[in-house]
């Protein structure tokens, strides 16, 4: 009989940010070039604007995607470890309360006489073990990764995801550019809605239809932002 196979995602924390990244520098970037290009291209014929926008907004956005990522991990780094510290040190203490925490524990999942006993005692031997049982079990928690790799990981994914929207207008084709960088960006929105779904657990195809939806809502928005802010200036 063939073992049942199980998957789970290992650096689940750094997936986060990687997909963080492009989602955010993907769908801000493609809905603000839009906007610009709605309301710039038919004036002018030219794709300066909307390059030195997109640039604009890549290179602020990378920096507050990162920065932000970097103080949110950096909170919840310093939460966990110091509730390592005050774990590690009621071990230390008060060996024999923290002991019988982890026979409760055991006791509740319905073990009872030896194998409760070899279970508690095979813990409790090693105070590393202990230590991380007691973190996941009593408090849900496991160790922190290192926040500056997520700030970084972000960083990148949000400048790689800005480039897609952003590349098709240094080919200066005009309103063409425009269109080639939707359907590349529609592509890709889909590709990361799918992406998405290994941490969401949701079907691959439902992620890519949500990501499109979403997509299509701020194009349509951005781009009768744009035009109407083209009549506008057009008027003045």
């Amino acid at each position: 009989m063939r073992s049942r196979e199980e998957e789970h995602i290992a650096g689940g924390s750094k997936v986060r940010s990687i997909i963080l990244g492009l989602n955010d520098g993907l769908i801000s970037t493609f809905t603000l070039l839009v906007g610009v290009a709605a309301a710039t291209l038919v004036a002018t014929g030219g794709n300066s604007i909307v390059i030195l926008t997109g640039i604009a907004a890549t290179i602020s956005g990378a920096i507050s995607m990162g920065l932000g990522e970097y103080v949110s991990s950096k909170s919840e780094y310093n939460y966990i470890k110091n509730e390592m510290k005050k774990e590690a040190a009621e071990i230390e203490l008060f060996p024999d309360e923290e002991k019988l925490e982890v026979r409760d524990m055991f006791e509740e999942m319905g073990l009872k006489g030896d194998t409760l006993n070899t279970c508690v005692d095979t813990i409790t031997s090693n105070k590393e073990t202990w230590l991380n049982f007691l973190l996941k079990s009593e408090l849900g928690l496991e160790e922190p990764e290192n926040p500056v790799l997520g700030a970084i990981l972000t960083f990148i994914s949000f400048i790689i995801g800005a480039a897609i929207p952003l590349s098709p207008y240094f080919l200066d084709l005009g309103i063409i550019s425009l269109i080639i960088s939707s359907i590349i960006s529609f592509s890709m929105l889909a590709f990361v809605g799918s992406m998405k779904t290994k941490i969401t657990g949701e079907k691959k195809w439902k992620g890519a239809l949500e990501m499109i939806i979403i997509g299509t809502i701020a194009f349509i928005c951005s781009y009768s932002i744009g035009l109407w802010l083209e009549q506008f200036i057009a008027g003045l």
